[in-house]
């Protein structure tokens, strides 16, 4: 069984070796998330020991939620685009208090979202599947933070300046 559970530890590592080469190599936007997500989705499986049943009842509830919290920000993305525009002090106070009363409000609509999510995960799997959720969800937004930092700076050896 521990032989098992090194292959499999192996085997996601590849994978996510692997991919990250061949998403990073993709210059267009929506092959990369197509060729992202089965890679997701697998990790995730992984890491929370997802069986069929599981998996089948889970990962609609987990779309349905990103597709919420992509709405919630698509919806308030003028106001962060004026603000990264201008300057702070190029706005009337009235402009900057509805833009920061929008912010405000994006952030109680997220965590009303994430709430709600919350309680569907606890509805389908267990709690100890839905902390592993929560702990592979960090996982992997690590990995894609480090994989844009490589992106973003190719040749820059993370090794190269320690001494």
């Amino acid at each position: 069984m521990k032989k098992f559970n090194q292959i499999k530890k192996l085997s996601i590592l590849l994978i996510i070796c692997l991919s990250s080469t061949f998403i990073f190599a993709q210059n267009d936007i929506t092959k990369k998330k197509v060729t992202r997500e089965p890679l997701k989705i697998a990790f995730y499986t992984a890491k929370m020991n997802l069986n069929t049943e599981e998996s089948r009842v889970f990962w609609p509830v987990v779309n349905e939620m990103e597709n919420e919290l992509k709405d919630l920000k698509n919806k308030n993305a003028h106001g962060r685009m004026l603000l990264k525009d201008k300057k702070t002090e190029e706005f009337t106070d009235e402009e900057l208090e509805e833009i920061m009363d929008a912010r405000i409000q994006m952030g109680k609509d997220k965590v009303d979202i994430l709430v709600k999510y919350h309680e569907k995960f606890k509805e389908v799997l267990s709690i100890q599947k839905v902390a592993m959720y929560y702990q592979a969800s960090k996982e992997f937004k690590k990995i894609q933070l480090e994989g844009k930092k490589q992106h973003n700076n190719p040749g820059i050896n993370k090794y190269r300046y320690q001494y």
